[in-house]
């Protein structure tokens, strides 16, 4: 990061500059408006839908609108813990149709489960290995290889912060393992779900399963593969396995 974005945070100590509409740090428990975030942009320009609507009416930020929201600054880690609080603004009828979502891609997600289970005994391989280079999972027993899974990494549950990351804004991981995963963000966006649209959020185990039915069913995948990690587990969708030849 650019050592003119720092600043010193009073709650948080040496952190980066974020910027946000003064709606947002009033109350930020709405829905937000901004960018995919990316490696360069971790923490894109986000304002409300009272500012959103004087943005589409111009289709731009100018001389126009710009009056229109008042940005103020804030740290990193004061943007992602208001982000995160904007998790549970759901309207009734949004709240409904998360929760039939959920439940219906959790049943979806159990019949792919066993399907996958019955035709390839995922559990009773001796040993897992992914190659994100690759984006190939593969099962072996005594160094040989039994089945090989294409993957799509969905995210990551951290036991010890307890959240929930979204692969799509973990910039550790490789680009070509993260790229499909995308197309539930932009599901989220377009039903209004913010468990698939906000990058990182407090979260358990059961949630990080919750979100990984759902992305299982955006993409079509086959199933999911849940892998232990130092600090928690590593949530994978199973695009493509098949028996290693």
């Amino acid at each position: 990061m650019p050592t003119n974005n720092a600043l010193q945070c009073a709650q948080h100590g040496d952190a980066f500059v974020t910027y946000v509409c003064k709606h947002l740090v009033d109350q930020p428990r709405q829905r937000w408006y901004c960018d995919y975030p990316s490696e360069d942009n971790r923490w894109p320009d986000a304002w409300c839908q009272q500012c959103d609507e004087a943005f589409q009416k111009e289709g731009e930020w100018n001389e126009k609108n710009e009056n229109a929201t008042d940005i103020k600054i804030i740290c990193n880690s004061c943007y992602e813990e208001r982000l995160a609080s904007s998790l549970e603004f759901l309207e009734q009828d949004v709240l409904q149709a998360w929760n039939a979502v959920v439940t219906d891609c959790h049943e979806e997600l159990c019949a792919k489960q066993d399907a996958l289970e019955t035709l390839f005994s995922l559990s009773k391989h001796k040993r897992w290995d992914y190659d994100q280079s690759t984006g190939l999972l593969t099962f072996s027993n005594n160094g040989i290889p039994a089945v090989i899974a294409d993957v799509e990494f969905i995210g990551s549950y951290s036991t010890v912060s307890e959240t929930w990351l979204w692969s799509w804004s973990n910039f550790h991981l490789l680009e070509n393992v993260r790229t499909r995963i995308k197309a539930v963000r932009e599901y989220g966006e377009h039903r209004a779900f913010p468990r698939l649209t906000i990058p990182k959020w407090p979260a358990d185990e059961v949630h990080g399963w919750e979100v990984s039915a759902v992305a299982t069913h955006v993409l079509s995948a086959k199933g999911v593969y849940r892998a232990p990690t130092e600090n928690g587990f590593l949530f994978m969708a199973i695009m493509e396995v098949g028996r290693s030849s």
